[in-house]
């Protein structure tokens, strides 16, 4: 099993390169994200969501691609993504030749569009998500998502550093 810790900008492989590395992987979670961010229209999103797709979000679990439309079509991506929280902390682990585990700490920010340029402008409390991405058929998809929230002391100067001891 391979991890990697990001290096915040996938240098090779992508979504569609039809082999799962690990940058893919991080590319494919790292895009969604932000197009869910920025609502695109959901057909650019459903080809890259697997069959069986499940999203274990606070409240309320989504199955399926049909389920999939009604919770996107509802706006409530608060829970997933919003156009403050930013993906920090991206960890990829390979777990077989066809199935990579992407887990990421999601902040808020102050600023967006300043925080995506210096890199991270941490706010407060986010969550912490697992991403599960296969490959299939020559294409990485996205076949679980799980989000758990984060208290606002997990998310301090001293709870980072009273995990890093």
């Amino acid at each position: 099993m391979a991890t990697t810790p990001s290096s915040g900008s996938p240098s090779s492989g992508s979504p569609s390169s039809g082999r799962l590395t690990a940058d893919a992987a991080e590319a494919l979670v790292r895009r969604l994200h932000r197009e869910v961010t920025d609502r695109v229209p959901v057909g650019r999103l459903t080809p890259h969501l697997a069959n069986g797709l499940r999203l274990d979000l606070p409240g309320r679990v989504v199955r399926g691609l049909a389920d999939f439309r009604r919770w996107y079509a509802s706006g409530r991506h608060r829970p997933l993504t919003g156009a403050d929280l930013a993906l920090t902390d991206v960890e990829v682990r390979l777990l077989s030749p066809v199935h990579a585990e992407v887990r990421a700490t999601v902040t808020a920010v102050r600023d967006s569009a300043r925080a995506s340029a210096q890199g991270s402008a941490r706010g407060g409390p986010g969550s912490e998500q697992t991403w599960l991405v296969v490959l299939q058929n020559g294409h990485l998809l996205v076949r679980t998502v799980s989000v758990e929230p984060l208290s606002p002391e997990t998310t301090s100067p001293q709870a980072a550093l009273a995990h890093a001891a």
